[in-house]
């Protein structure tokens, strides 16, 4: 009997990663924080310094000297651009092809973002965005997309060239690496995102690295009222700068011991989703498939993303999939970020800030015969063969349909 068409297909499995794991650890460390009633990281009857802890692993983890527990991705953005020293009215360069919280961010620090293509990596174009440098530019934000590393090096050798700053988006890639470094501590500064469908989360929260003392000063105070009293560190700030007026995007102590219990899976979870991709993109060799170009395929925590040939082929594509129970999606759902009406006609809290943007037509077309397919932390071997045999048949169905079949 087939599925009435009111009724959603059941998914094979979950597309979820740390929140797939979640179990009593999880429960634990939050019960010790709410039994000691000190749920605010700089005081309370019995402090844990959980947010404190996590932000020293994690620091560890990406190999720099400081970390920043805040509130969330788009928080930790804006807290890395004014770290940073982002001025009043520079441009942010991003890739056209991300999520909207990096544009709400570029504003929230007064500044003004540029909109660059993409490649078939589906990041920033390393060759293109250069065009776009003038002397208002500040910094460029390459996003490391769905697990998968931007092209850093070539990324990193123009701004070098230019003097402009570089933050990293590693919203969706925390554990994920680019020839052998943590995606984060590449450029001037990371930023990490904790929301639901993150690899580690605590249902919102984010964090920034960086290794320059002076950008991290300056983000502990931003995020933390701009240093206009004193809370943390028993009573001492410990921060060396002068203060100046913030806001309060901290992180609390539940979100920070829940990330800490999550972190010991994240290398383990990544390394398993990675050889669940490699396997499928083995298991279909025979179909020249073109798959996204991984910059470091290695490094990475396990993409599964295909090109078709246009969009109606993608659409065809998720159909057959989902049918069959897998998670799929054309990305953002084929629609760069300054297609979105507010974007494009440069509205902010504050007014117009810039002028509609022009069209980035590759970057259209390469975004929208694209096809993700959600990979799950709790996937089976049994759910991998299925994915297998789903993949063919929905490639089958794209053929199909291009020779009018």
């Amino acid at each position: 009997m087939t599925a009435s068409l009111s009724e959603p297909t059941a998914l094979r499995y979950e597309p979820l990663r740390g929140l797939a794991l979640w179990g009593e650890e999880e429960k634990a460390a939050a019960l010790d924080v709410l039994e000691s009633r000190s749920l605010f990281r700089y005081y309370g009857p019995a402090l844990q310094r959980r947010v404190e802890r996590f932000e020293e692993r994690f620091a560890a983890l990406h190999q720099t000297p400081h970390a920043v527990g805040v509130s969330s991705g788009t928080a930790a953005l804006t807290c890395a651009l004014i770290g940073l020293g982002i001025p009043e009215g520079a441009e942010v360069i991003v890739p056209s092809a991300t999520f909207i919280g990096c544009v709400n961010a570029v504003v929230a620090a007064r500044g003004i973002p540029v909109f660059a293509d993409i490649d078939e990596s589906l990041t920033l174009d390393p060759t293109a965005w250069e065009q776009l440098v003038t002397e208002r530019t500040f910094a460029v934000m390459p996003v490391h997309l769905n697990n998968a590393a931007a092209d850093m090096d070539p990324i990193l050798a123009v701004a070098r060239k230019h003097g402009i700053r570089v933050l990293e988006d590693a919203a969706q890639a925390c554990g994920v690496s680019y020839r052998g470094r943590p995606v984060g501590s590449i450029g001037d500064a990371g930023a990490f995102s904790f929301q639901a469908e993150k690899n580690i989360t605590a249902g919102e929260g984010g964090a920034v690295v960086t290794t320059d003392p002076g950008v991290h000063d300056r983000v502990v105070r931003y995020q933390d009222q701009g240093g206009q009293f004193t809370t943390s560190r028993s009573g001492e700030r410990g921060t060396a700068g002068e203060a100046f007026l913030g806001t309060n995007l901290r992180m609390t102590e539940i979100a920070g011991a829940l990330l800490s219990v999550q972190l010991e899976r994240l290398t383990p979870m990544l390394r398993r989703l990675r050889d669940i991709a490699r396997t499928v993109r083995e298991d279909l060799a025979d179909l020249e498939l073109q798959w996204r170009r991984l910059p470091d395929e290695e490094g990475s925590g396990g993409d599964l993303t295909v090109l078709l040939d246009n969009r109606m082929a993608a659409r065809r594509f998720v159909t057959a999939l989902t049918a069959a129970g897998i998670p799929a999606a054309t990305l953002y759902s084929g629609r760069l970020v300054q297609q979105n009406p507010a974007v494009r006609a440069g509205r902010t809290p504050w007014g117009v800030a810039w002028d509609a943007t022009a069209r980035l037509r590759a970057s259209e077309a390469v975004l929208g015969r694209s096809v993700t397919v959600g990979l799950g932390a709790t996937m089976t071997d049994d759910d991998v063969a299925h994915l297998v045999a789903s993949l063919r048949t929905a490639a089958d169905a794209a053929r199909k349909g291009a020779d009018g079949e």
